[in-house]
């Protein structure tokens, strides 16, 4: 349903508030470039190197700003929540005041406040990810960095009370229907909509349990809740997100999964799929969180519908301008599309990467990550987590068969789900490769293998060096690369039927036998002795 917006009194009129503020006299400071943008809840004024962002006198349906106290309540909550991850750009609440013989106002100044604003700095616009990403100037490296950044600040945040309502399943349902209520009302072709939100349903349905594991795991946090492109800029050359969800707890108290679908939706949404994978990637070896794979194609698909339904309302506000509201129209199919195809696909596999450490296996398997949109789980990184083993240890038996489970484990859960994983490790035993082949069968999935080889003094020169760079998460010496070496148990007969060749591509259709050759027909029985 559209939304009903009621206009309350105010001190200052709106319509001269706005007036004034494109006055530079009002600010107590130079105000060069004054300009406005607006949005459904708020005016924000740019002024020279600020920026002053002032909430409409609107009542709606979820969100209240009737009275002066509740727009400097909303405004003092934006400041608090959002300097947890963008402290430099929030810089505190300012009051407007009024004088009622001139008809001035002066912004930060003294005399009663009629309203207030949060004080920003401001930022260039083309510095948006969402301007980045349109322009094909964001880079892997500012990814990288965002994705580490989103997991430390889970790691950190809020978790809910067990006793809230945030993140139950009744919750998450209530949320999915009011949105796919405005979706089917608002759509231009219901019986497609419709279709969209029975998968949907279906999905959340089938979900239940897992939602109440999500919750019991402590998944469910105080998040930023609308963290997409269009909200995190580019500082001193950092990834900030900003402008989270402060005005409604219940969209900001929700699984951190949820939080990182949107960001992930809407790289694929821009057409950014090898991004996509690499932060989904990058944020799951940093926090560790391989069960959220589970809900990932859920969370992302109902992102993808919120944006639908935002895009719905905005042409039909504009319905009176079939031209104009063509383009939200569009648009708006277009995530529709977007969202089935996020829970429909399924092209599980599992592909093992096998060779001696330095053979350039991580390298390999990440571009393939990144290429076909693959999950890669690595053993250097899931060998140092959580299991408080010193690093001289790590390759002891025990240790290293209890990275191996760890591996099967997450490449179950995750083929389960659909996704096609890697698994990066040495996988230099026969034990440890006939586990995955079971696993395979079991699931009903292909299995391949990715040999890289490369000669001894090479493995020699890129341990060395990446020992000397000491940025990798390998922690393999020479002295382990010979242990290697006089251990292996090379690939027999059967197994190298598995072997992918080097020059294929893509590799996941070729592992599901979509090819139709014998090496397909080989893999699809996952027969290794």
């Amino acid at each position: 349903m559209a939304e009903q917006a009621t206009t309350v009194p105010c001190s200052q009129p709106p319509e001269a508030l706005v007036t004034r503020m494109f006055e530079a006299a009002a600010y107590p400071h130079p105000a060069a470039d004054l300009q406005m943008i607006e949005t459904h809840l708020s005016w924000v004024f740019l002024a020279g190197d600020f920026a002053y962002k002032v909430r409409k006198p609107i009542k709606l349906d979820f969100v209240d700003f009737s009275t002066l106290r509740a727009r400097q309540i909303d405004c003092e909550e934006e400041c608090r929540l959002n300097r947890r991850l963008a402290p430099s750009l929030y810089l505190g609440v300012v009051p407007i005041s009024y004088d009622p013989v001139t008809g001035a106002i002066c912004v930060n100044g003294q005399g009663t406040p009629c309203e207030y604003a949060v004080c920003m700095r401001r930022f260039a616009q083309q510095d948006v990810l969402a301007a980045l990403a349109h322009d094909g100037r964001l880079c892997p490296a500012e990814i990288d960095a965002l994705a580490d950044l989103i997991a430390d600040f889970h790691a950190t945040a809020p978790v809910a009370s067990p006793g809230s309502d945030a993140g139950t399943p009744s919750s998450i349902l209530r949320t999915f229907e009011d949105c796919a209520a405005g979706v089917i009302a608002l759509s231009t072709e219901p019986l497609s909509a419709a279709a969209t939100v029975s998968l949907l349903r279906q999905h959340a349905n089938r979900l239940e349990e897992t939602f109440e594991s999500r919750r019991r795991s402590r998944h469910i946090r105080e998040c930023h809740g609308d963290l997409h492109l269009g909200n995190i800029v580019l500082i001193d050359g950092q990834p900030t997100p900003f402008d989270c969800l402060e005005f409604s707890p219940s969209l900001r108290w929700i699984d951190t999964m949820y939080d990182t679908a949107f960001l992930f939706m809407d790289l694929l949404a821009a057409g950014l799929h090898g991004m996509a994978y690499r932060m989904i990637n990058r944020y799951l070896e940093r926090c560790g969180d391989y069960g959220g794979l589970a809900v990932l194609p859920f969370y992302a698909s109902m992102r993808a519908l919120v944006r639908a339904r935002v895009l719905l309302e905005r042409a039909h506000q504009l319905d009176g301008t079939p031209d104009l509201a063509a383009k939200p129209s569009g648009e708006a199919r277009r995530m529709l599309d977007l969202s089935r195809e996020l829970l429909c696909r399924n092209d599980a596999c599992i592909l093992l990467m096998h060779g001696l450490s330095g053979s350039g296996k991580s390298t390999r398997a990440a571009q393939l990550a990144e290429a076909e949109g693959m999950i890669r789980v690595r053993s250097d990184v899931e060998r140092q987590r959580g299991w408080h083993v010193r690093a001289a240890d790590r390759y002891l038996p025990r240790a290293v068969e209890r990275t191996y489970r760890r591996l099967a484990a997450i490449c179950k859960l995750g083929a389960g789900t659909g996704f096609p994983m890697i698994a990066d490790a040495t996988f230099l035993s026969e034990h440890h490769r006939q586990r995955f082949f079971s696993l395979g069968r079991r699931l009903g999935v292909a299995v391949a293998i990715a040999d890289c080889v490369a000669d001894v003094d090479t493995l020699r020169m890129r341990i060395r060096n990446r020992m000397r760079g000491g940025l990798d998460a390998s922690e393999a010496d020479l002295h382990v690369l010979e242990a290697q070496i006089a251990t292996q148990q090379p690939l027999n007969v059967e197994e190298r039927a598995h072997v992918i060749p080097g020059e294929t591509s893509p590799v996941v259709p070729y592992i599901r036998g979509e090819g139709g050759d014998d090496f397909a027909r080989a893999g699809s029985d996952n027969q290794v002795p």
